[in-house]
């Protein structure tokens, strides 16, 4: 008996999704930070098991309200993973775990739900967490609900086999080598953006696109011309720094983080531009690919 099902994952911002995805994945898949919204684009990650495949959507974090038309295409994003799902994979913050936003959204859906309560490394009162774990059974009509920690691998295994249990009966979808079917082109743009998160403060990084523009596989390196795109120039000259000494730095960082991804030598080029106030510029949103053309 072979079981495939889509997952979607769901949860607030900076739950930890990401970094549960990867640990389930046991791969450095999709970009993580500890910053709040990370996770900008609907991203699948892929599980091949022996008699299963789980089909892994990372979402946004939900917000209740958005600030810029990027936010509500984000939104919508989460929303048409609802609507795909085999199965709803909640991540919650262990320390803090609310839920409210979620139970009419769930209401919505007739899928299998699963309920992680993640960072337990961080969690101080066990007697707390049981109380939650069980108010989160009740409120969701749900027994599949787990203490777990993305960052240390604690009860990952578990969690993966309450989604294959859950899953339909199916052939897989994908080729059993596939983890993931984005581009390394989009991966790649998501990698450097997460340099960006690590090096940058402030507005910076909520203001920034990445897109690859040039790919020239090789045999012993790859080259990659990337443009990093701010809505205002006074970003620019941040991303740049004085003699170029920020770009530098991002360029390195972005190398070494994409040369472990490739496993193979990178010359990488990048370029920075202005296209103002691309995050509520519908065009500009098409053009990244956050709305449909």
């Amino acid at each position: 008996m072979f079981k495939s099902g889509f997952i979607a994952i769901v949860g607030l911002p900076n739950a930890g999704k990401s970094t549960l995805l990867n640990a389930i994945l046991k791969e450095d898949l999709v970009i993580t930070n500890p910053k709040a919204q990370t996770t900008r684009h609907r991203i699948k990650g892929i599980l091949n098991g022996e008699n299963h495949q789980l089909i892994f959507s990372d979402t946004p974090g939900i917000i209740e309200e958005s600030a810029y038309k990027l936010q509500e295409a984000m939104m919508g994003s989460v929303n048409e993973s609802l609507e795909d799902a085999d199965v709803v994979l909640l991540v919650l913050d262990g320390q803090y775990p609310k839920f409210d936003l979620f139970v009419e959204r769930m209401k919505k859906t007739t899928c299998p739900l699963v309920v992680v309560l993640n960072k337990a490394d961080l969690v101080e009162n066990q007697d707390s967490i049981e109380a939650h774990m069980e108010s989160i059974k009740n409120t969701f009509n749900t027994d599949h609900v787990f203490l777990a920690s993305a960052k240390e691998g604690f009860n990952i295994e578990t969690v993966v086999a309450s989604l294959v249990l859950l899953s339909p009966e199916h052939p897989a979808f994908y080729d059993k080598e596939t983890i993931s079917d984005e581009s390394v082109r989009f991966l790649v743009s998501e990698m450097i953006r997460e340099q960006i998160l690590n090096l940058f403060k402030k507005e910076i990084p909520y203001s920034v696109e990445v897109s690859v523009t040039n790919y020239n596989e090789k045999e012993t390196i790859d080259e990659i011309y990337a443009t990093v795109f701010v809505e205002r120039e006074s970003q620019k000259g941040i991303l740049l720094g004085k003699g170029g000494s920020a770009i530098k730095a991002l360029g390195i960082a972005s190398r070494k983080r994409i040369e472990a991804f490739v496993h193979k030598k990178v010359f990488l080029s990048l370029t920075v531009k202005v296209k103002k106030d691309w995050r509520s510029d519908e065009q500009q949103l098409r053009y990244f690919g956050y709305l449909k053309k």
